[in-house]
C-alpha cells in the first residue's frame, strides 16, 4: 500500500510527509481492513507533525478523518 509516512516533527511549515510503500496490515481477531479512499488533514494532524501531543512514536501515518471500505 502506499502511504503518507511521518519520519520526524517540526513545524509544519519545514516538513514534508514522505510518500512511502508499506505492507498491507493483517487484521487481528476481531479487527477488519479498511481500504482507504481519501483520508482528509485537519488541527489535530497539524499537532502531531509539531510534536504538540505526546506519545508519538515515529514514524506514524497521520490522519484519521478517512473514508473506506471494508476489504
Amino acid at each position: 500500500m502506499r502511504a503518507m509516512v511521518l519520519n520526524r516533527t517540526d513545524d509544519v511549515s519545514n516538513n514534508r510527509l514522505e510518500l512511502r510503500e508499506r505492507a498491507i496490515p493483517k487484521p487481528e481477531a476481531r479487527q477488519v481492513l479498511v481500504k482507504i479512499h481519501v483520508c482528509g488533514v485537519c488541527r489535530t494532524d497539524l499537532h502531531v507533525v509539531e510534536s504538540e501531543l505526546p506519545g508519538l512514536t515515529l514514524p506514524l501515518i497521520p490522519g484519521h478523518q478517512a473514508v473506506g471500505t471494508v476489504a
